[in-house]
């Protein structure tokens, strides 16, 4: 091969590693719907009356509900 040749193979390379690596270098952002607010509440109980109930009462829906172990209690997502 010449160096014409080695040259464009080259500079092939190089533009598909930029192509290639470009989304690991500057990440593009990633949006939740658009509509909603999301909070996580973690609490000490299993059974969190308390915090479902001050929520629901602003106005927040239970959206997932998690429950880490015994001694640290669950974690609650709400939406509005």
């Amino acid at each position: 091969m010449n160096w014409f040749t080695k040259t464009c193979l080259v500079f092939i390379v190089v533009l598909l590693a930029v192509i290639a690596f470009r989304p690991m270098i500057f990440p593009q952002e990633v949006e939740a719907a658009h509509r909603y607010k999301y909070v996580a509440v973690k609490t000490a109980f299993i059974t969190p009356q308390a915090e479902l109930d001050k929520y629901a009462a602003d106005g927040w829906e239970l959206t997932a509900a998690y429950m880490m172990d015994i001694t640290n209690g669950a974690v609650l997502i709400f939406r509005k």
